[in-house]
């Protein structure tokens, strides 16, 4: 019996041992690599996870690609050939786009409608919530609820722990489907009024305080030649076809009357409603029925996209413009390096009711990165969005090299996957304001110590910063944003779900027909009356019913 036992324990080394050496020679045969996302975990045959992990072998991954039309790239580098591009390659992930739309989200939405249409998808892609859902529906994407739990790190985690709503919009049935694209939406999409300061001046006009003051302005900037050449080719106000959610659209002047047009917000009662349905939106579309008519808008703006409008803007021919904080980096930046003498400044937008007009804010992510079902890597979005953090804000980040370059050119955009914390740039900019009041910058983190490098140009005389200074600096955009957001006036988008049964249906249908018919009545070429009757339509064909399954969800929350 002793002797059975001392066998037993020789046997059990012995097993041991082999076990062991077997998982260190696994790694000279390359199954398990440092920093590696497919390696071994000594014998065990589970996965190391390595959230921020080179992948050795390098992987190839398909992706779609949108790139903004305001995208620039230093000498040199392109679309394939970048910071973000190199450091892929760095981590073993060899993108191979099958195609890119460099222009609007909608003629890549649209390009990317015909992908799904065919069957044929990249492994990464970006979506819209329409898409996501249907994909979702035809069984084409990969469930990401594991690798998120697994991958994600503290940074990402972070960020969507600061927006809730922004996983529930993207889980179907218990499910994570994506990677939701968040942005610091008081920032990149509540609208300000931005005015030509230096026309302003000119005219013996002072700064609005009213709604009426700011309709004599757009007045005056249509008839009494601001520019000062002698010709009548100056409008009031800049307005593109994308007249809901476009840039520039109508958002801000709609909230100057209590109208919240595409956003569901509260009623008294705490039930949701459909901001563009309400009477006060019928106000709005009448006074610029109105502005039309007198030559205030551009005759044309209903075929003209938001690089057309930019062109108008550059070329001294609009004096104001209901936008975003970032407008002052483009276009405003342009005309003021075309014409020196241009001077813009954002101001809160007044409302007809007196005092500051409450903004409307959308939902925290309108778009979604996905991977195709059965694709072999599915951790690749979480980890592109790692990389995206740690790039940016981690330990080492390089914020001149894959965030704002030197020169000013947002390098961020050429990042396959990127998502924002929805407070940063609202801290930002109340950061650098007292790194500046108190001439000491050394607290600031990577980015905002590049805004400051580059407001404190600027006070150098570099014009290539005039739009830093007047988006984030002390006297910009975001400040007057959060002096609103303290003041509880910005609302944001209150249904944060994923896409309803209905919505995916309809949603689409609903929104073509809600901007012909307000493009329409802007025009003069339907009455106002008809609003009454596109309201009735909305309701019949699939509104009530959204309504109703918004309002499901609503009750859910409580």
């Amino acid at each position: 019996m002793k002797r059975k036992g001392q066998f037993s324990i020789i046997l059990a080394n012995i097993l041991v041992c082999s076990v062991v050496l077997a998982g260190c020679g696994s790694k000279d045969n390359g199954i398990e690599q440092s920093g590696s996302a497919n390696s071994g975990n000594q014998g065990t045959g589970e996965a190391v996870i390595e959230p921020l992990g080179k992948y050795d072998p390098p992987i190839d991954v398909t992706a779609a690609k949108f790139i903004t039309q305001d995208v620039v790239y230093p000498e040199g580098q392109s679309e394939s050939k970048n910071a973000w591009e190199d450091l892929y390659k760095e981590m073993g992930i060899n993108l191979k786009y099958d195609w890119i739309v460099k222009g609007t989200d909608a003629q890549y939405f649209q390009k990317l409608n015909l992908s799904i249409a065919s069957g044929e998808i990249p492994d990464l892609m970006m979506v819209n919530s329409s898409q996501l859902k249907q994909l979702v529906e035809s069984d084409m994407l990969e469930d990401l609820t594991s690798v998120y739990e697994k991958y994600a790190t503290p940074a990402v985690k972070s960020v969507f722990e600061q927006d809730k709503q922004a996983l529930q919009s993207v889980t179907f049935d218990g499910k994570l489907y994506a990677i939701p694209k968040t942005e610091p939406m008081i920032g990149a999409q509540t609208p300000l009024l931005w005015l030509r300061t230096d026309w302003l001046t000119k005219l013996g006009l002072t700064e609005p305080k009213t709604w009426e003051e700011v309709l004599q302005i757009s007045n005056a900037f249509t008839t009494k030649d601001p520019d000062g050449n002698g010709k009548a080719d100056t409008f009031g106000i800049a307005l593109s076809k994308d007249i809901i959610n476009g840039y520039p659209s109508l958002n801000g002047f709609l909230n100057a009357y209590g109208a919240y047009p595409r956003i569901w917000k509260k009623d008294a009662s705490g039930n949701l409603v459909y901001g563009s349905i309400q009477p006060e939106v019928k106000s709005a579309l009448a006074k610029l029925a109105e502005l039309y008519k007198n030559g205030e808008l551009d005759k044309e703006f209903g075929v003209k996209d938001g690089s057309k409008v930019a062109e108008s803007l550059v070329g001294d021919r609009i004096g104001m413009l209901f936008g975003p904080s970032w407008a002052s980096q483009w276009p405003l930046q342009d005309n003021k390096k075309k014409n020196g003498a241009a001077e813009w400044r954002a101001f809160p937008i007044p409302s007809v009711d007196g005092g500051n007009a409450t903004v409307q804010m959308p939902f925290g992510a309108s778009f979604y990165y996905v991977v195709k079902k059965d694709m072999k890597h599915p951790e690749i979005a979480v980890k592109m969005a790692n990389l995206f953090m740690e790039k940016l804000y981690g330990e080492t980040a390089d914020y001149l090299k894959y965030g704002v370059d030197s020169s000013g050119i947002t390098v961020a955009k050429y990042s396959m996957v990127d998502l924002f914390a929805p407070d940063k740039d609202i801290n930002r900019s109340v950061n650098v304001a007292e790194a500046i009041k108190i001439g000491d910058p050394s607290k600031l983190n990577p980015e905002e110590k590049s805004t400051y490098d580059k407001i404190k140009a600027f006070e150098g005389g570099d014009l290539n910063f005039y739009g830093e200074m007047y988006q984030n600096g002390p006297e910009g955009a975001m400040m007057v944003l959060k002096k609103l957001s303290d003041e509880g006036k910005v609302i944001a988008e209150g249904y944060g779900g994923a896409p309803t049964d209905t919505m995916g249906e309809k949603k689409a249908t609903l929104e073509k027909m809600e901007t012909e018919i307000f493009t329409k009545i802007v025009y003069g070429a339907a009455s106002i009356d008809q609003f009454d009757k596109f309201v009735e339509d909305w309701k019949a064909l699939g509104g009530d019913q959204i309504t109703q399954e918004v309002n499901e969800w609503n009750a859910s929350q409580k």
